[in-house]
């Protein structure tokens, strides 16, 4: 009986929203300010119990939902918690009442589009929260009823045409997996699958790019800090450092998640079967050139006929670092190293975060293929600069320096490199743990690589001493003996 009263509870906002939405008072407390305050006490009080129980099945409150209820129809504008805790009172009855959830999930619904309605603006930061609102609707909608996937993917894509900068990383997760559904039920074509794809990562890499340089800025205050003695700014900056690695943690594991969701549609063949056509319809389509060289180049198809003609009609179209971006690849696959470096100094200009990486460490490669190997260093150290968070670079430059040992003479100085050589492969996992591995492999080839203990001895060093490796490397490492 209590469940069944709980439904006709929820299932009556719908019924008498309409006419209460019209009658509620444009005052932030209602038409009846003291109905109001009142069932916000009762609702407020008996959640702050509930919570304090763990939300326990067994203690919630009839009391609570009535007054709650009356709080949503009557006085809409009365707090942002009407919404945030309405959703757990939702979640509790999709929960326990599964074979009622989707009238559960309308009143969800519902309960967003008035928060996006009387509250469209994020206190905190003071700009819109809509897009964000409407995401977290879209997700909720997919997350409770998968079979809802198309109402799902329309109000998460009407989200993302809103701010995609709003779209925390669950929501972008299920845009793309609703999309999915779209292309395997047949509701909509396989393009979108590619589409959606290419949008949802530039907003990711956009995210992670925005992210990286405010963690540069928070390196640099810290450093300031460190250096004026300031203790209790070095802690705080400490923790904003430590709150922003795990956002772009999160961004790039949703990242992740998207390329293997996107696999089953990414091989090569199926992608210029599906962009041949494409192209041959709009051969002039510059968003269409600009989204067929992007996901081959991300995918590894650059060999294909296709990815070159793309290249070149966007270059003729609308010549751009996007553009340049991508014959250089095609000249760098071909091996033309320097004509790939000139696209790809080019393609550095690019506000993309991500691409603006690629095209550093692709013109670094240029020049190490074209023996100029400090230039290739300064150029690898630029790409670190871009994203501080990768290890990549460091180990990019850990190998140039393993690779030139043969330029040095001399039984220290020809072990050297290898010493400066571990270091940046250490420096690379403790900035990117996802590289750890690459790392860890290649220390343990450079470390076998280390002068024997007789050698530094007969050699008037110790082990532990600093050391200075010579020519273009220039570094100061530490000796150390191989084990």
């Amino acid at each position: 009986m209590k469940t069944k009263r709980f439904l006709v509870i929820a299932v009556m906002i719908g019924m008498a929203m309409s006419v209460n939405a019209q009658e509620a008072s444009e005052s932030k407390y209602g038409a009846d300010s003291v109905a109001c305050v009142t069932n916000l006490s009762i609702y407020g009080e008996a959640y702050k119990q509930w919570e304090s129980n763990k939300f326990a099945p067994e203690s919630i409150s009839m009391e609570m939902v009535k007054a709650w209820r009356e709080v949503f129809l009557n006085c809409p504008r009365a707090s942002q918690l009407i919404y945030t805790r309405g959703e757990k009172i939702m979640d509790y009855f999709i929960r326990t009442n599964p074979k009622d959830k989707d009238a559960y999930i309308d009143t969800i619904c519902m309960m967003m589009d008035n928060r996006a309605k009387y509250f469209p603006v994020d206190p905190k930061t003071g700009g819109s929260q809509v897009a964000n609102i409407m995401g977290r609707k879209g997700l909720l909608i997919y997350t409770y009823n998968k079979n809802r996937y198309e109402e799902a993917y329309n109000v998460l894509k009407d989200a993302v045409a809103m701010d995609p900068s709003q779209l925390q990383g669950a929501y972008i997760d299920a845009y793309f997996k609703a999309t999915i559904d779209m292309v395997n039920n047949d509701k909509a074509e396989k393009m979108t699958v590619i589409n959606v794809y290419q949008e949802l990562s530039e907003v990711l890499d956009n995210n992670i790019g925005a992210l990286a340089e405010t963690e540069a800025e928070l390196v640099a205050a810290k450093e300031d800090a460190e250096a004026s003695g300031d203790a209790d700014a070095v802690s705080g900056f400490d923790k904003q450092i430590e709150k922003n690695e795990k956002n772009i943690n999160i961004n790039k594991g949703v990242k992740s998640n998207l390329d293997n969701l996107f696999q089953p549609y990414a091989s090569c063949e199926d992608l210029i079967k599906v962009f041949s056509a494409k192209m041959k319809e709009t051969p002039d389509d510059v968003v269409l050139l600009k989204r067929i060289t992007t996901i081959l180049d991300k995918k590894d198809c650059t060999d294909s006929k296709l990815f070159l003609d793309a290249a070149v009609r966007l270059n003729e179209l609308e010549p751009s670092p996007e553009a340049s971006y991508s014959l250089g690849v095609k000249f760098f696959k071909d091996r033309k190293w320097s004509d790939a470096a000139t696209f790809f100094e080019q393609a550095t200009k690019t506000d993309n975060n991500d691409r603006k990486y690629r095209a550093y460490r692709n013109l670094g490669m240029c020049y190490e293929n074209m023996g100029s190997l400090s230039r290739a260093r300064d150029i690898y150290r630029r790409a670190a600069q871009v994203d501080p968070t990768n290890g990549e670079p460091y180990l990019l430059i850990a190998m140039l320096y393993a690779g030139s040992a043969k330029q040095f003479s001399g039984e220290i100085e020809s072990k050297a490199v290898f010493w400066a050589a571990v270091d940046k492969c250490l420096k690379a996992k403790a900035i990117d743990p996802s590289c750890a591995d690459k790392a860890n492999g290649l220390i343990r080839a450079y470390t076998a690589a280390f002068p024997s203990m007789e050698t530094i001895f007969f050699n008037d060093y110790s082990e532990g001493q600093s050391f200075n490796v010579g020519g273009w490397i220039g570094e100061t490492t530490t000796i150390r003996a191989k084990k």
